[in-house]
């Protein structure tokens, strides 16, 4: 009775004060729950005293997702956990990481989950509680600063969720995301990728699922991951000899194709390989008119089934941002089928490697997403 009459006199204080006022400078989520946990008998019983009041509202709602109760997550942690990982000084960030990952394991087993707000805003909340899990921690921020995390508590939370990042690659892609912020990961930044994110991974579902290639890409199961030259703005050229043709490029997870465009439709698409051992060479090229070589726009596929390279080109007014984009995503595809060719990989092991490249690619059009005009 004495250790819930400190947590409601707390609670009330917490309330009274706007204590998280220093978390977003205005009231936030964190006072509402504060305020309905101040009133429920259960929240108070179920409050742990080693924890932050971040941490407990953190965990608070992973108890609503689980449908177990904070103090029995405290108990299961306490008797499955070994004696080190409760050591007290790592006692705190254990317990929130160990209902955090069960909370996650859960949750992304929802079809879309990325779409939905309240698991973005989690997600970034488990961050912030991660920085300050203990009682006696700081807030980590001053009252008129933006609330951000650090690189630690994004790649330890991110990780977990397979789509947003991983261990190997969450550091970089932390560093894309706060380039213009300091070093520090702020919501708006957050949520803006994870709803591109979604966005590209629709995007890569509805055009896998349509007619587009379908003749040619049903017997690989093969997903369309880009297309482009689709916008006359932004043509698509595929330079043979002195002839050059507009057409539509369509990049898969097993090859290139490339339509010509006619009067009024497409010609059969050309298909460059990239999964077979064809000894493919991918690097950028220099045209111009009648063979010349003046403008650095754009990409050679050379193959040993080619009799001589194929060419395509991305025009554009300025650099060749296009060209270093799509550079880039042809050899993601190219040099993870050469990785499952050397190592004989098959069957689960082959889709788990051939489904990171694709998140690759999803993760760098997110961003491209997230950089563009809001």
């Amino acid at each position: 009775m004495a250790v819930a009459s400190k947590t409601r006199i707390m609670l009330e204080g917490l309330v009274r004060e706007g204590s998280f006022k220093w978390l977003l400078g205005r009231r936030s989520s964190f006072d509402e729950e504060f305020e309905e946990m101040g009133r429920s008998p259960s929240a108070q019983r179920n409050w742990i005293p080693e924890l932050s009041p971040v941490a407990n509202v953190v965990i608070r709602r992973c108890s609503k997702m689980l449908g177990i109760p904070s103090s029995e997550l405290q108990e299961s942690f306490n008797a499955e956990a070994a004696e080190s990982i409760k050591h007290p000084s790592r006692y705190a960030r254990n317990l929130l990481e160990y209902c955090c990952f069960r909370t996650l394991a859960l949750s992304i087993q929802v079809t879309g989950h990325l779409a939905d707000k309240k698991f973005r805003r989690l997600t970034y909340d488990m961050m912030l509680a991660w920085e300050a899990p203990a009682a006696a921690s700081q807030p980590v921020l001053n009252v008129d600063e933006d609330i951000a995390v650090g690189v630690e508590a994004f790649s330890r939370i991110a990780s977990a969720v397979p789509i947003i990042a991983n261990v190997v690659i969450s550091e970089n892609l932390f560093e894309v995301l706060t380039k213009s912020t300091g070093g520090r990961l702020q919501f708006s930044v957050y949520d803006k990728y994870l709803s591109g994110l979604d966005r590209a991974i629709r995007k890569m579902k509805n055009q896998s699922d349509s007619s587009l290639l379908s003749a040619v890409r049903s017997s690989n199961g093969e997903k369309i991951l880009e297309v482009d030259g689709t916008v006359t703005t932004q043509p698509v050229l595929e330079h043979a000899g002195i002839s050059t043709w507009p057409g539509r490029l369509v990049l898969t997870d097993h090859a290139l194709h490339f339509e010509a465009l006619r009067v009024v439709s497409y010609d059969k698409a050309k298909r460059y390989d990239l999964a077979g051992d064809l000894k493919q060479v991918i690097k950028p090229e220099m045209t111009g008119p009648w063979g010349t070589r003046l403008f650095d726009k754009a990409v050679s596929y050379k193959s040993i089934s080619l009799s001589e390279p194929a060419v395509i080109e991305f025009p554009e007014l300025k650099g060749h941002s296009r060209r270093d984009y799509w550079l880039a995503i042809i050899r993601e595809i190219l040099y993870v089928h050469r990785f499952i060719n050397k190592y004989e990989i098959k069957g689960i092991e082959r889709d788990e490697a051939l489904s990171k490249a694709v998140l690759g690619i999803l993760r760098v059009q997110a961003i491209q997403d997230g950089n563009g005009p809001d």
